[in-house]
């Protein structure tokens, strides 16, 4: 019998890789084996349930914990751009129940697959991240987060990838893992709005007052 994972309150990733025709395919491993690490990582966000899986060439699929949509897509977008210029990836994201069995999410059903594989077909040229069903919150800082990260070079996307998480390491002990000044990972930081992204990381994980 089949042991079925069943996850409420879900965040559904369903992306592909931004001209994944032009890549070698050392390159394309390259970005999925980042794409596989930064499944590794998030699920190590206070033991966050994560599931990735690779399909259709260039398309994946993620979900982990709602709480974690924003920042989780963020550090997904620092992995893929860590490895080489240019590259990149487009993030569909829905929330809501999430079933699966096996961590097989091809086979996935529920409102956040569904909304999920709305939002990436529904991306055109300019965004590459979309949540058209999610609340407002996340809807309003999605295109602002999006313009940040597309932004980033492959060494500010490290810096990024590092210091978004919850538990991110201090700017000087990054330095000392990445082999370089604390001066010049701060100006990374700050050149890839870290502080600004993680402000926006916080306010949608803490819980909103709802009106009386």
């Amino acid at each position: 019998m089949q042991q079925e994972a069943i996850m409420q309150n879900s965040a559904v990733f369903t992306g592909d890789i931004v001209r994944s025709t032009q890549m070698g395919r050392e390159a394309l491993q390259d970005v999925f084996a980042a794409l596989e690490g930064a499944a590794k990582a998030i699920a190590q966000w206070s033991g966050s349930e994560t599931a990735f899986e690779r399909f259709r060439g260039d398309g994946w699929q993620m979900a982990l914990p709602e709480t974690y949509a924003l920042r989780g897509a963020l550090v997904v977008r620092a992995a893929v751009r860590s490895t080489g210029k240019g590259h990149d990836t487009r993030i569909g994201i829905g929330l809501g129940a999430a079933d699966f069995s096996n961590g097989n999410l091809a086979s996935g059903e529920g409102d956040a697959f569904l909304s999920s594989g709305r939002a990436l077909d529904g991306i055109g040229r300019g965004p590459r991240m979309a949540a058209p069903d999610a609340p407002a919150l996340l809807q309003i800082a999605l295109p602002l987060a999006d313009r940040i990260a597309q932004g980033w070079t492959p060494k500010q996307a490290q810096v990024a990838f590092a210091l978004l998480a919850p538990d991110a390491p201090t700017q000087e002990a990054l330095a000392l893992t990445l082999e370089r000044s604390r001066q010049m990972t701060q100006k990374q930081a700050d050149a890839a709005g870290v502080s600004a992204l993680l402000d926006s990381c916080t306010l949608y994980e803490t819980p909103q007052k709802q009106p009386n």
